[in-house]
């Protein structure tokens, strides 16, 4: 099996290269579906961080609120990498059991969307990375997540730049056209990863 972690920025268009990955036949799975489950009451990752964080880390019902998350991991020196020291080998384990479920599958995707953040570039035979030219991604991010233009800048910024994920990426499915575009790029990028 080959395992290919999918990335990229805010914008790019993740989500468009999922559906179509899914739409010809391929497992595609979501670290972020991932992390929810681990956080909901009586979970792993729940019962981890109300150890370590008590009810500060909870709303009225009990349930980890992640807005308060949220400002806890910027709020207080250290409490980012303990949160993530916490959850990202639970997450991990989690992936690795559902990638040894599709061992009879030659081709396998994992969608990180801080991939090089984190530093898991070795948990994957390839990394392809969605990339769209920065003016795209501006008017997408107003578009789809009605932000203003520098709200939109400001977002970007607190990421990895796409420059240097490209660079480090095995391969890059430029997302500057329509979705036929789109779907002819990915294509041609399945047939040179499945060798056929």
């Amino acid at each position: 099996m080959k395992k290919i972690g999918i990335t990229g920025v805010m914008g790019a268009g993740k989500s468009s290269v999922i559906e179509m990955l899914k739409n010809a036949g391929y497992h595609v799975l979501d670290c972020d579906r991932i992390n929810d489950e681990l956080l909901m009451k009586g979970h792993a990752g729940y019962q981890a961080l109300i150890a370590e964080f008590k009810d500060t880390i909870c709303d009225a019902q009990g349930d980890v609120d992640r807005m308060k998350m949220s400002v806890l991991m910027f709020q207080e020196a250290g409490n980012k990498e303990k949160i993530e020291a916490i959850l990202h080998p639970l997450i991990q384990a989690r992936l690795q059991q559902e990638l040894e479920q599709l061992q009879q599958e030659t081709l396998v995707f994992v969608e990180v969307p801080l991939l090089y953040e984190v530093g898991w570039e070795s948990c994957f035979d390839e990394v392809w990375v969605v990339a769209a030219d920065e003016e795209l991604l501006l008017k997408r991010l107003q578009q789809h997540r009605h932000v203003a233009k520098a709200e939109a800048k400001a977002r970007l910024r607190k990421q990895l730049p796409q420059a240097v994920k490209v660079e480090k990426a095995d391969r890059v499915l430029w997302n500057n056209g329509d979705k036929e575009e789109l779907q002819s790029n990915i294509y041609a990028i399945l047939k040179e990863a499945e060798g056929f």
